[in-house]
């Protein structure tokens, strides 16, 4: 009896060790900077303030809309930072690419004694069911309010075509709102 114990122990500790060691490695994926039209903008620089994503979506893990209301989280394809932080950091760059030089404060940059801020609320940033990214977005800048809806479409729902997708409406906003400034 104890020779089939000891069997059993010894299995059970070898199909763990396979396990342990076949876990599949984490693919990381970034937001990339579209570049744009320069646009002639005066005034105050600005800045990005608060930026506000949809829960479920402000994730590590990148997350793709399901039909019938679901959310598939794939925990081995990743965003290289939060999703929140990936678009503050991009959309910032963005809009510097369209800006004069010095228009734009950069996240974690000394602020000016005056600015324009932006506080931008997405209700929506994300992929599926359909092979497209969706942005819909509320931003806000002197105290005057604006909405962009923009659609991305995609060639398939695999995380590098959603991290491209999401990429070209982060650049597709920032279009839109330097146009607005």
């Amino acid at each position: 009896m104890t020779t089939r114990r000891t069997t059993m122990v010894l299995l059970l500790l070898v199909l763990t060790g396979c396990s342990f060691f076949s876990k599949s490695k984490s693919k990381i994926y970034s937001l990339e900077r579209i570049d744009g039209a320069a646009v002639t903008v005066r005034g105050l620089p600005i800045g990005l303030g608060a930026i506000e994503l949809p829960p479920g979506i402000d994730r590590k893990e990148i997350a793709v809309r399901k039909a019938d209301h679901q959310l598939e989280v794939r925990g081995n394809e990743l965003w290289s930072a939060p999703l929140e932080a990936a678009v503050l950091h991009t959309l910032a760059f963005d809009l510097a690419s369209r800006l004069p030089e010095g228009m734009v404060v950069f996240p974690g940059q000394s602020q000016p004694g005056a600015m324009r801020t932006i506080d931008i609320a997405f209700g929506e940033l994300a992929a599926g069911p359909e092979a497209r990214v969706v942005l819909d977005a509320r931003w806000v800048v002197g105290g005057v309010a604006h909405r962009e809806q923009i659609a991305v479409d995609v060639p398939a729902l695999d995380s590098a075509s959603v991290a491209a997708g999401v990429s070209r409406a982060v650049g597709m906003l920032a279009d839109r709102i330097a146009a607005q400034l």
